[in-house]
């Protein structure tokens, strides 16, 4: 059954546990409003309202940092493990791919808590964080910050659309290994 093949005898497929699924998709959903607010912010007047939607970008980020490095560590220390459903060159773009995005969100999460301190960034307008740096590095770090940003959802998307690919057309699997179950109790 793990060589590709569909499974039609009815037994149930192995999935992930609930932590990793929950953490994978709380990343994904993060990655996407984190990514809509970037984009959008700045297109507001300035004022008391950008302050406050890039406040809770800032927010966001801090737990965005929080799932990120939580999914790393439940995954190397207790999530389930599951055997390839393919094997070759299939697996070894899917293990590179995972691993590229776990590269890319660590490099965000430092960019972000970095673009934070480099802006001195007025939470709410009521906590300031201190500056760092000047501002020619304030607006390298934060250039950097919006690449890596691109640079992740470009991946990303490429990863959804390779799981839409193995659910539709090879039919392995491979999806509903990491599709929440919310029935399950």
């Amino acid at each position: 059954m793990n060589r590709g093949v569909i499974d039609t005898s009815g037994s149930q497929p192995e999935v992930y546990d609930r932590t990793t699924i929950t953490l994978h998709w709380a990343t994904a959903i993060l990655v996407a409003i984190q990514f809509l607010i970037g984009k959008t912010t700045n297109l507001l007047q300035r004022g008391p309202l950008r302050v406050d939607i890039w406040s809770v970008h800032v927010l966001l980020g801090f737990a965005f940092t929080g799932v990120v490095i939580l999914g790393l560590f439940w995954r190397a220390a207790r999530g389930r493990r599951l055997p390839p459903i393919n094997r070759g060159v299939l697996n070894v773009a899917a293990v590179a791919m995972h691993r590229l995005l776990d590269l890319l969100l660590v490099i965000m999460v430092a960019l972000g808590i970095t673009n934070v301190f480099a802006h001195g960034f007025p939470l709410f307008n009521v906590l300031h964080f201190p500056k760092f740096g000047s501002d020619e590095f304030m607006r390298s770090v934060n250039a950097w910050h919006g690449s890596f940003a691109n640079i992740i959802v470009a991946v990303a998307l490429v990863h959804s659309v390779a799981a839409l690919f193995h659910r539709y057309v090879i039919k392995d699997g491979v999806l509903r290994r990491m599709w929440p179950n919310l029935t399950e109790r």
